[in-house]
């Protein structure tokens, strides 16, 4: 406790044992890292895994839409109560519990033979996920600085995306080599892993070790409002309202499309093995890798604004639809390369929506305000993965057995008009620059 009892004046207490402490919250950031990534494999997972089970399994395209889609809406429901309960027993416990609910669910998905109990294994691990993000948020907003947060926020989501990663080519060669069920068993036993190198690393505040509060220049209410108060407040707030019309889109239309349902458009359309796929499905997250957190560091840095960030990167991924739509069938291998980069670039930038929905609400509920956002955002993903299918069951199979080119454009085009309202949506919301 030497660091925050020291005597030195209250202005410099930042400095105090500030080297001591940046090392510690690298280790925090490096276990948090290593836990979100089994997050983005299974949300990313299904793009390659989709055809396998639907070729094991004799699955159909709406059937497979729901089993990808569950996994979102547990996380969706599970989002506030998983904040509520970060604000409530601190974000340590929660994660190291909550992984090892996404654990059971991800042996439970690997033994499974029908679609109810795919779909039962999907929606535990996106119970059991759904509070490290969140939990993350909120241990950095006591770890961080304001001006730090969507930067750390935007390297976390990179570092994560080293899960998408892994769920593209090193996933269909695990599959080729163990067999999809050897794999996802291995990745439960991962999850279990983590959850308990979690309880065992994480300190939730600053102070817990000794070291002083990171200064956040935040106005903190002298009292502190109930729950139902902040769920009430967020919910009468314009401006949140706005940002999860943005987020359900714009999430939404990103993950209906990256992690589900373009594994199928380059098997179906383009005759593509599922290993050449997947090695054009690999650039989605290096694409990512890259936005996430060149969009926290515009925001937090350059433009110093959310709402800017938010604003031009759902433009500029409304820009990756045209090819999708006019040129369906008719790419180069190396230009779809290339796409889904910039679809994946393009589609991160969704980001600093965590850091703007922070900076709207009181800040002893960031947990619950991160989490309804959060909530909106799977349950946008959740959606479109369901009605994309939906549309390719409306629009039919080719004699090949297969969707066609068509119904695939029908897909994009949903997706492109989904993208508009939230561009929209964003155009409306008003903000304070950060200062």
């Amino acid at each position: 406790m030497e660091c925050q009892n020291s005597s030195i004046a209250n202005d410099t207490k930042w400095g105090t044992c500030e080297r001591a402490m940046r090392r510690y919250r690298a280790l925090i950031f490096i276990v948090i890292s290593l836990s979100y990534i089994i997050s983005y494999f299974h949300r990313s997972s299904t793009a390659v895994i989709g055809p396998v089970l639907m070729e094991d399994l004799k699955i159909s395209s709406t059937d497979l839409g729901i089993v990808g889609s569950m996994y979102f809406w547990a996380y969706a429901l599970a989002c506030i109560p998983s904040g509520l309960l970060t604000d409530a027993i601190g974000a340590r416990k929660t994660i190291a519990v909550f992984l090892c609910v996404a654990a059971g669910g991800t042996l439970l998905f690997a033994a499974a033979d029908s679609v109810a109990l795919l779909g039962g294994g999907r929606f535990c691990i996106g119970l059991g996920v759904s509070a490290v993000y969140i939990a993350a948020m909120k241990i950095f907003s006591d770890w961080y600085k304001k001006d730090e947060l969507a930067t750390c926020s935007g390297a976390l989501l990179a570092v994560g995306n080293v899960g998408a990663l892994l769920s593209t080519a090193p996933l269909v060669l695990l599959i080729a080599q163990f067999g999809w069920r050897e794999t996802f068993v291995g990745m439960g036993w991962y999850t279990l892993v983590m959850g308990g190198v979690s309880y065992l690393l994480i300190r939730n505040t600053p102070s817990e070790l000794g070291f002083s509060p990171v200064p956040q220049d935040i106005a903190v209410e002298s009292e502190r409002p109930t729950v139902f108060k902040a769920l009430g407040t967020l919910l009468t707030n314009r401006n949140f309202c706005l940002l999860s019309l943005l987020s359900f889109m714009y999430y939404g239309t990103f993950m209906g499309v990256g992690a589900l349902w373009a594994g199928p458009y380059l098997q179906d359309v383009y005759g593509l093995s599922r290993q050449a796929a997947a090695a054009v499905l690999m650039f989605f997250p290096i694409g990512m890798t890259i936005g996430c957190p060149l969009s926290g560091y515009l925001s937090d840095k350059v433009l110093r604004s959310r709402r800017s960030v938010l604003l031009y990167g759902c433009v500029l991924h409304l820009l990756a639809y045209i090819p999708f739509i006019l040129f369906t069938s008719s790419m180069p291998t190396g230009v779809l390369y290339l796409l889904f980069l910039y679809f994946g670039i393009s589609g991160g930038f969704f980001v600093s929506c965590f850091a703007c929905a922070k900076e709207i609400s009181h800040p002893a509920f960031a947990g619950t305000s991160i989490g309804a956002l959060n909530m909106l955002l799977a349950f946008g993903a959740a959606f479109f993965q369901y009605v994309l299918g939906w549309i390719l069951a409306l629009c039919g199979k080719t004699d090949g057995g297969s969707y066609g080119a068509d119904a695939y454009r029908m897909v994009f085009v949903a997706a492109a008009a989904g993208l508009i309202i939230g561009a929209v949506s964003i155009y409306m919301f008003r903000e304070r620059k950060i200062l």
